[in-house]
């Protein structure tokens, strides 16, 4: 059984997420929290597989609460899923940035889907937008050639199909590949842009103090 801890301070879609994950057998609710500040303590406490964390938290920020839980003692083990309204705010890439493993739409978080992204994130699968395909890139295109070897020539490749702006579906067919595959790339990316560690590699490999 997958333990979540939420992390939502808008009481109908808290409510609506805790009706899903109750909902599914194979998911199990160990806490609900409306500020960043009761999440650190709820989630240092009950130690889940996964958070799923509101970008736009009152006082400290979804991604403030993230950087935070990074430097607990014991070290995060949860894979972080931040819930955002949209998917082109800059916030995501920062939120990717400080070691979120995703991200779900809120407008577009059902039940299928929730279990959907816990899966996926728990198998290093993540969602990634153009926008988020095109930071990414940009980030790559600023590094020496020694850097760029992280990722390797498919990794790449389907990169720039994300930053052209093709869906999932797309890319597969145009690379002969699964869906499964191109999720599996993608998961990958975000890995080798984390490095070993989430938060803190993450920052010294964008060449951030």
């Amino acid at each position: 059984m997958t333990t979540i801890c939420v992390v939502e301070d808008d009481p109908g879609f808290a409510e609506l997420l805790t009706r899903y994950i109750r909902a599914n057998k194979d998911l199990q609710l160990l806490s609900l929290s409306t500020t960043g500040e009761q999440a650190i303590h709820d989630i240092v406490r009950h130690q889940p597989d996964v958070v799923l964390m509101d970008i736009n938290l009152p006082r400290m920020s979804g991604i403030e609460c993230l950087i935070d839980l990074g430097k607990q003692t014991p070290p995060l083990r949860a894979c972080v899923l931040m819930l955002t309204e949209r998917a082109d705010n800059e916030a995501v890439f920062q939120a990717l940035q400080a070691g979120a493993a995703g991200y779900l739409l809120k407008d577009y978080t059902n039940s299928e889907g929730l279990d959907a992204a816990v899966k996926a994130a728990l198998s290093g699968i993540a969602p990634m937008t153009p926008m988020i395909a095109r930071k990414v890139m940009d980030r790559f295109q600023t590094k020496s050639d020694r850097d760029l070897k992280v990722l390797s020539e498919r990794e790449k490749e389907v990169l720039h199909h994300l930053s052209d702006g093709l869906v999932y579906k797309q890319i597969a067919d145009r690379m002969g590949i699964s869906l499964n595959t191109v999720g599996k790339h993608i998961g990958a990316v975000y890995a080798k842009l984390h490095v070993h560690t989430r938060a803190e590699a993450m920052r010294l490999y964008l060449g951030q103090p």
